[in-house]
């Protein structure tokens, strides 16, 4: 079964995320500066909506790059008896991480001969 888009694509949703939020944030905060733009008073909405989405991006983002950090680690292992002792933990995390990643756990099973 494949997995949801979300999860897929966490990394570019997380990105995309931050980004419009950063947008969001400058394009109000230059119409309060400088009336480049004209959001009339709608900008400090957007100045507010963009500081929480942009919060959010991050928050996505770093919890993506903790998950990727936490199986490149387990995954550097070498000795088969601590690779079957972490091995639920790794297989969650290849659960909770796009399909490339179980693909990598399936050959590092096999090169370390874990079933």
């Amino acid at each position: 079964m494949p997995k949801p888009f979300h999860v897929e694509h966490a990394l570019e949703i997380a990105i995309l995320v931050t980004v419009v939020g950063a947008a969001l944030s400058v394009v109000s905060l230059m119409d309060l500066a400088a009336h480049i733009v004209d959001l009339g008073d709608w900008v400090y909405w957007i100045i507010v909506i963009g500081v929480i989405v942009f919060i959010i991006g991050i928050y996505l983002l770093a919890s993506y790059l903790k998950l990727t950090a936490q199986f490149d680690r387990f995954m550097k292992v070498t000795s088969r008896a601590e690779f079957k002792r972490d091995l639920d933990e790794v297989e969650y995390l290849a659960w909770r991480l796009p399909s490339r990643y179980a693909k990598r756990l399936g050959k590092k099973k096999e090169e370390i001969g874990v079933k």
